[in-house]
C-alpha cells in the first residue's frame, strides 16, 4: 500500500509539472505564431486592425489618473509593469492583432507620442468602461469612439480610404457595461434593454462598414453570471444562472441582426466571436484537468481582490499601504480581477475562438 500510495505521489507530481511547463509555453507559442500568421497572411502589406469597445480590448486609452489598469499589480506577467491593460497581461486585442501578425494597435490617446511607422498597424479606440451606450463609468460610448476613428480617416492619418478598404478588419468588443445600470436597478424589463442596446450597436456596425472596413468582428458578450463580481455571493463555486439568461439573450439578438447585417451586404461581412461559450468551456475544462485539480485552482475565483469588500485589486489606503492579494498562480487562473480574465483567460478564450477569426480572411 504504501509503495502504492508514493508511486500515485510521484505521478501526480509529474503531471502537475507537465501542466506547468505546458502553461509556461504559452507566450512563447504566441510569437511562434504571429510570425507564421504574418507570413501567412501579410504577403501583400499588413492587415490594419481598428479596435472599438470597452476594457476587454482598452490597452491603455483609459486615464491613468483614474484607471486601476495603470497601477500595480496589473501588468504583472506582461509587460511586468501597469500599462493600460486591465489584466495582469494580454488581453483580447493583443492575441487577434497576434492572429493577424501584427503588433498590437496603437492606443487613440497614444497616437501623437509614438512614431508614425507603429500606426501601420491600426489603432485601438477602446476605453475600459464604456458601452453602446453612455455608462455609469464615463468614457467615450461606441458611436464616440466611431467619431474618433472618421476624424482621422479625414485627416486622411491613413493615405485613402481605399488603403482602408483593402487592408482593415475590425474588432468590435462592447456591451458589457451597458448591463451595469441593469443589474443595479431592475425598473426595466432587461428584453427591452437588450433591444435597446442590439438596435443601437447594428447601427454602429454599418457605420464602421460604411467607413470602410470591409471585416468587422463583434463579440457576444461573455457569461455575466460567472463573473466573480457575481459568482462572490456564491463563495466562488458557481455562477449565476439568472445573469447568465442575460448574456444569453443579448447573444440569440445580436446574431439574428448580425444575420440581417451580412444579407444586407451580400457578403460575411460581420463575424461573431463567441465570448460566452468559449469562457464557459474554459471556466468548466478545469473541474476535470487533473492539473488544475491538484493544483487546487478554482476557476470562478479571481487571482487579485481586496483584502475587504471595501477595497479592490489595485487598491491602497491613504499611505500607499496594499490592500489587495494576488494568487500564488496567476498564469493558472481564469479571472484576474472581479471582472477580466487574466492573460491565461483571454489565452483560452482566444483558442476557443479561432475557427472564427479565420472567418475574416475569407
Amino acid at each position: 500500500m504504501e509503495n502504492s500510495s508514493k508511486g500515485n505521489k510521484k505521478q501526480t507530481i509529474a503531471s502537475s509539472c507537465l501542466f506547468l511547463l505546458y502553461i509556461a509555453t504559452f507566450t512563447v507559442a504566441e510569437v511562434l505564431e504571429a510570425h507564421h500568421h504574418h507570413h501567412r497572411h501579410n504577403r501583400h502589406g499588413s492587415v490594419k486592425l481598428f479596435v472599438f469597445g470597452d476594457s476587454y480590448a482598452d490597452t491603455g486609452n483609459t486615464r491613468k489618473s483614474i484607471s486601476a489598469s495603470w497601477k500595480e499589480p496589473y501588468g504583472i506577467t506582461f509587460p511586468r509593469k501597469p500599462a493600460g491593460r486591465f489584466s495582469d497581461g494580454l488581453v483580447l486585442t493583443d492575441y487577434i492583432a497576434s492572429f493577424l501578425g501584427i503588433r498590437s494597435p496603437v492606443p487613440y490617446t497614444l497616437r501623437k507620442f509614438v512614431k508614425k511607422s507603429k500606426l501601420e498597424s491600426g489603432m485601438n479606440f477602446a476605453y475600459g468602461g464604456t458601452g453602446v451606450f453612455d455608462t455609469v463609468f464615463g468614457g467615450p460610448n461606441l458611436t464616440t469612439q466611431i467619431d474618433f476613428f472618421q476624424q482621422l480617416l479625414e485627416q486622411k492619418l491613413y493615405s485613402t480610404k481605399n488603403d482602408v478598404v483593402n487592408s482593415s478588419i475590425a474588432l468590435v468588443s462592447v456591451a458589457g457595461n451597458d448591463y451595469a445600470a441593469y443589474f443595479g436597478n431592475h425598473t426595466e424589463d432587461f428584453t427591452v434593454v437588450t433591444k435597446s442596446i442590439i438596435k443601437q450597436l447594428a447601427v454602429d456596425l454599418e457605420r464602421i462598414y460604411e467607413l470602410g472596413v470591409r471585416k468587422i468582428a463583434v463579440t457576444a458578450i461573455g457569461p455575466l453570471g460567472c463573473l466573480p463580481r457575481m459568482t462572490s455571493f456564491l463563495s466562488y463555486q458557481n455562477c449565476s444562472e439568472v445573469a447568465n439568461l442575460v448574456s444569453i439573450f443579448h447573444n440569440q439578438i445580436l446574431r439574428q441582426k448580425v444575420e440581417e447585417l451580412n444579407k444586407e451586404t451580400k457578403k460575411s461581412s460581420f463575424v461573431i466571436l463567441d465570448l460566452y461559450n468559449a469562457s464557459l468551456s474554459a471556466i468548466m475544462l478545469p473541474k476535470h484537468h487533473q492539473g488544475y485539480s491538484t493544483l487546487q485552482i478554482n476557476p470562478l475565483k479571481p487571482c487579485c481582490v481586496g483584502v475587504s469588500n471595501e477595497y479592490s485589486c489595485g487598491s491602497v489606503n491613504e499611505s500607499g499601504t496594499k490592500k489587495y492579494i494576488v494568487c500564488d498562480k496567476p498564469k493558472l487562473s481564469f479571472f484576474w480581477d472581479s471582472i477580466h480574465p487574466s492573460q491565461n483567460g483571454w489565452h483560452e478564450v482566444y483558442s476557443a475562438i479561432k475557427s472564427s477569426l479565420r472567418q475574416l480572411y475569407l
